[in-house]
């Protein structure tokens, strides 16, 4: 009886944990999968239990289940898409260094760029591959 109890509350402890690493806020800086299966950066501005109203970085705003979003968690080596900033077309690259919301960029062509995470995305088979 005493395995089954430990068990049980070993089992209530990672469920609450799980629940804890879901819970947003309010003025979160977070990357929301779109309908085009792109992550794109936003903002939390509202939370209803597991649903949460995005304001994208574009303007957009959605709401979408908690399960398709994710701390803004960007770093050096991810795999991204950004708009240069002279055609506003979105182009293939790896950041370099991620500073908050500042990142360098080497696309695959060879450019480089200072950009800011505003004008990336992150393609949900690069999100899903790790870094």
């Amino acid at each position: 009886m005493k395995r089954f109890i430990s068990f049980a509350g070993l089992l209530g402890i990672l469920m609450m944990m799980s629940t804890l690493a879901f819970a947003y806020d309010k003025g979160d800086r977070v990357l929301a999968l779109w309908e085009d299966a792109y992550w794109y950066p936003g903002t939390v501005v509202a939370v209803d239990g597991n649903v949460l109203t995005i304001e994208f970085d574009d303007g957009d705003k959605a709401t979408v289940d908690s399960e398709r979003v994710n701390k803004l968690d960007w770093q050096a080596g991810d795999i991204v898409e950004c708009r240069w900033p002279y055609n506003n077309k979105n182009y293939p690259g790896r950041f370099t260094k991620v500073n908050g919301e500042n990142v360098r960029i080497v696309f695959d062509d060879g450019d480089k760029a200072e950009l800011t995470v505003r004008v990336c995305r992150q393609s949900r088979a690069s999100r899903l591959v790790g870094r």
